[in-house]
Order: structure tokens, then C-alpha cells, then sequence
């Protein structure tokens, strides 16, 4: 068992606390994501910064497993992690991470620290590969998984939308746990 909270001290100095989120956490995550600039929301699957579809998010649907970290600057919301996994079917051994850091604490190496977190919970649930999806063109996303030791595992053209109604290639990647 990973014992939290956690303590992280970022490269610039400013410490942080890492706890799991819980039901409490809506309207701190909600803050958060309303904060984003619209150029990081683009990237995102859903439009989370509408109370109802944060609040559905913060409730794992059946069959599914969640694990959700956040990074708290006080009492601020600056970064928030995920890894999720179906309990049931072909995939139970596969886990699935969602990263996302603002724009104040990047560079800080709390996306790293946040994804290291999530890769000792897929041990922790016996989960034998981790996968990342993103749109290709998110270059930001795509070093930090890779420095986390995923590699490429294919593209889908033209798979997603963004918020804008704009296509995007969807990048798959994993690691084997």
C-alpha cells in the first residue's frame, strides 16, 4: 500500500502536497480546470469545467477502477493524475493514466513525480501494461510520457476532436509494468 499524503519539493523550491482526491475535491478540481488556458483544455476529452461533468467524473462508472492523485499549492488545485482500469473483460490487466499539470508548475517536475505515483499503483493493482492516449500534436504530453519510459504503440488518424471541433491523430502509447 502507497501511504499518502506525500510531500514534493519541486525544482523551483515550492513544496507541494500529494494526496488522493475525493468527492470533496469537485470544486477545487472544477477551479482548476476552469483556470487552464483554452490552448491545454483543447487536449482534453471532456469539457470539465461544467460542474455536472466533473461531478460524473469523480464517480467511476461500473466496472471500472479509478485511482485519482491531485497536487495541492496550498489550498489550490495545480495538478491532478489518474489511472484507471475495467475490472472485468479482456482488458483488467491493462491500465489506463491521464496527467495534467497547470501552467504555473510546470517545468517543476510534478508531471514526472505525479506519473512515477501512478506507475507504483498499477504494480499496487497488479496491472501488467500502462497505456497513454493524447493527441499526437500535444508535444508537452508526449516527452513527459516518454521520460516516464513509454513507448509508441500507434496512431489513429484524424481519431479526435478537440473542443473546437478540430481533428486530431490519436498517439497510443504504453510500458509494460
Amino acid at each position: 500500500m502507497i501511504r499518502y499524503p506525500k510531500v514534493f519539493r519541486g525544482r523551483d523550491g515550492r513544496t507541494l502536497v500529494i494526496r488522493p482526491a475525493t468527492r470533496d475535491d469537485i470544486d477545487s478540481l472544477l477551479a482548476f480546470f476552469v483556470s487552464l488556458p483554452e490552448e491545454d483544455r483543447l487536449h482534453l476529452r471532456v469539457d470539465v469545467t461544467q460542474a455536472e461533468v466533473m461531478k460524473r467524473r469523480m464517480t467511476p462508472p461500473a466496472h471500472w477502477e479509478v485511482f485519482r492523485l491531485i497536487g495541492l499549492f496550498g489550498d489550490k488545485v495545480v495538478g491532478e493524475a489518474s489511472i484507471a482500469h475495467r475490472t472485468y473483460g479482456f482488458e483488467t490487466h491493462v491500465g489506463e493514466i491521464r496527467i495534467l499539470v497547470g501552467p504555473d508548475f510546470r517545468s517543476s517536475g510534478l508531471g514526472t513525480f505525479l506519473g512515477r505515483q501512478l506507475l507504483a499503483h498499477a504494480i499496487v493493482m497488479d496491472l501488467e501494461k500502462v497505456e497513454v492516449e493524447m493527441m499526437e500534436d500535444d508535444e508537452r504530453s508526449v516527452q513527459l510520457i516518454e521520460q516516464l519510459g513509454f513507448e509508441r504503440e500507434g496512431v489513429l488518424k484524424d481519431f479526435v476532436k478537440d473542443i473546437k471541433g478540430n481533428n486530431h491523430d490519436l498517439l497510443i502509447m504504453s510500458l509494460r509494468t
